[in-house]
């Protein structure tokens, strides 16, 4: 999805995440009482998920082939 982002970035000038870390997700609790859930780009201590590393490969492997094609 982010790399979809990427090539159309001239008309995307910013994406929005619904929180930061795990803890503070609004999913947690819900739709069930107990229920925990880990849909952010943290852990609840605020350490990155792999995911983060490969966004930012992605976006850095996108800013390369701009320069090469500019």
């Amino acid at each position: 999805l982010f790399k979809i982002y990427l090539r159309h970035s001239d008309d995307i000038t910013r994406i929005t995440v619904w929180g930061v870390e795990d803890g503070a997700s609004w999913r947690n609790n819900w739709p069930v009482r107990g229920r925990t859930d880990y849909p952010l780009l943290f852990n609840r201590d605020y350490s990155a998920k792999p995911v983060v590393a490969k966004l930012i490969k992605d976006a850095q492997e996108y800013n390369k082939k701009q320069k090469i094609n500019n």
